[in-house]
C-alpha cells in the first residue's frame, strides 16, 4: 500500500502507523490476502481483524479499498490498566506528553470533539461504559495539562472517534479512520428484507477466486448487491468510490490534493469492462430496488433482470459466475427442498461455471447435493452461515 509521493512516505517510514482493520468474524483470511496484494506491511489475523502497519496514505488506500473490512482503525497507543485509576493516568500520560509520538502531534486538539466507546473483556470492568468514562476523563485532563482547555464530548459525530479495547492487564486506545461503517458505499439507494451486506456479498466473490471473465448471474437477486460487488470486481472499481467523506477527513495530517490524486489511482484502468450481469427474482418490489441500485452503481446498461422463479431461470452464453444467497433462517423457513431444487439447477443449466452459494439454516446447504471446492464459515449478522464454492461440471 505504498504508492504515495517520496516526501509523505519518507515522513510515513519514520513513524510507521498501527492500523487494524476489522471484519465479519470468518472473513479474516480474505481480507488478510486483501492486504497482501495492496502491499500491506505484515499484516497478521487476530480475532475479526487483521493488524498492519502503514504511513497515512496507507490509512486512507484502505478506507478506499477494502472490500471485507468494516473499519480501519489506527492503534494510538497500550499501557497496564487494571482498574479505572491506571486507565485514566494511561490516557492522560498519552496526550499530555507533547514529545509522545502517539499524541499525533495536535490530534487531541481540544478544539476538535471526543467519544471514547469501550470494548473486550476484563474481568476487572463489569461495566465497559464506566471504563471509557475514566478514559475520556484521563483525556481531557492530559487536554487541561497541555493547553489549559479541554475538548467537548460529541456522541452523535465526533471529530475523534475513539475505541478503547480492554484485555486483562491491558488498554489500546484506538482512533476510527472510517466513521461510518465500509460496508456504506453508497450505491443501496431502496434495500429489500434482510439485505445482504456489501462486505459478506464482495466475500461471496473473493472466496470463489473468480478470475473476472464471463457473465455473473444472480437467481434470486433481492435487491442486487451481489451483482453490484462481482461487477465491481472484475472492473476494478474500488468499493469506496461513490463515498463522500470518511472521518480521517477531520485529522490535522489530512492533505486534500494527495488523496485527490491517490483517488485518481484508484480508479479503473482505461478500458476496464464490467460483466453482463443477469439477475432474476420472483419480487417485482426487488426488482426495482434491484434497478434502481445497479442504477447509482453505474451498471443498469450492463444489466438485464428479470421476474421468475429461480429454477426457471435460462442462463446466458456462459461461463461464468453464478452467486445467491437464497432465503433461510429469519427469511424463510429451513427447507430442504428449496436447497435440491438450488442443486438441481445449477446441475442441469450451469454446467462449466464457478457457483457461489452463501448457505444457513439448519443444513447449512448440504441438501444441495453438490461437493464444495471451498467451504468458509462466515456470520450473516446474527446467523451462522458457510460461503459455498462449486466447480460446475
Amino acid at each position: 500500500m505504498h504508492e504515495a509521493g517520496e516526501e509523505a512516505q519518507e515522513g510515513d517510514a519514520r513513524r510507521p502507523l498501527g492500523l487494524v482493520a476489522t471484519c465479519a468474524r470468518g472473513l479474516e483470511e480474505l481480507l488478510r490476502d486483501e492486504l497482501v496484494a495492496c502491499g500491506a506491511d505484515g499484516p497478521a489475523i487476530e480475532r475479526g481483524a487483521v493488524r498492519f502497519q502503514g504511513g497515512k496514505e496507507d490509512v486512507w488506500r484502505a478506507n478506499l479499498e477494502l472490500r471485507t473490512a468494516n473499519r480501519v482503525l489506527r492503534e494510538l497507543g497500550r499501557w497496564p490498566a487494571r482498574d479505572g485509576a491506571s486507565l485514566a493516568a494511561g490516557a492522560r500520560a498519552l496526550v499530555g506528553s507533547a514529545e509522545s509520538a502517539a499524541a499525533g502531534g495536535d490530534l487531541f486538539d481540544p478544539d476538535r470533539t471526543l467519544a471514547v466507546h469501550a470494548v473486550g473483556a476484563a474481568s476487572w470492568a463489569l461495566d465497559l461504559r464506566w471504563a471509557a468514562l475514566a478514559v475520556k476523563d484521563g483525556l481531557v485532563d492530559g487536554q487541561r495539562d497541555r493547553w489549559g482547555r479541554r475538548s467537548t464530548v460529541e456522541r452523535r459525530i465526533p471529530d475523534l472517534p475513539l475505541r478503547l479495547h480492554l484485555s486483562e492487564g491491558e488498554a489500546t486506545l484506538l482512533l476510527d479512520t472510517s466513521g461510518e461503517p465500509l460496508d456504506r458505499r453508497g450505491y443501496r439507494d431502496v434495500s429489500t428484507t434482510a439485505p445482504l451486506r456489501e462486505t459478506l456479498a464482495a466475500a461471496c466473490v473473493l472466496a470463489a477466486g473468480w478470475d473476472g471473465k464471463g457473465p455473473v448471474v444472480d437467481p434470486m437477486c433481492g435487491s442486487g448487491t451481489l451483482l453490484v460487488e462481482a461487477a465491481w470486481i472484475a472492473a476494478g472499481v474500488a468499493p469506496g468510490s461513490l463515498r463522500r467523506s470518511w472521518i480521517f477527513e477531520r485529522f490535522p495530517e489530512f492533505d486534500p490534493r494527495a488523496f485527490a490524486r491517490l483517488r485518481s489511482r484508484c480508479s479503473p484502468a482505461p478500458g476496464a469492462a464490467f460483466p453482463e450481469l443477469l439477475g432474476n427474482d420472483r419480487s417485482a418490489e426487488a426488482l426495482r430496488a434491484a434497478g434502481r441500485n445497479l442504477e447509482r452503481a453505474g451498471l443498469r446498461s450492463r444489466a438485464t433482470l428479470v421476474r421468475g422463479e429461480a429454477a426457471e431461470l435460462e442462463p446466458p452464453p456462459g461461463p461464468g459466475l453464478l452467486v445467491v444467497n437464497p432465503p433461510y433462517g429469519e427469511r424463510a423457513a429451513a427447507d430442504a427442498g428449496q436447497w435440491r431444487a438450488l442443486g438441481d439447477l445449477l446441475k442441469r443449466r450451469f454446467a462449466g461455471w464457478r457457483a457461489v452459494v452463501l448457505a444457513g439454516g439448519a443444513g447449512l446447504g448440504k441438501e444441495i447435493g453438490l461437493r464444495p471446492r471451498r467451504r468458509l464459515p462466515v456470520r450473516n449478522g446474527p446467523l451462522e452461515a458457510r460461503i459455498l464454492v462449486f466447480d460446475l461440471y
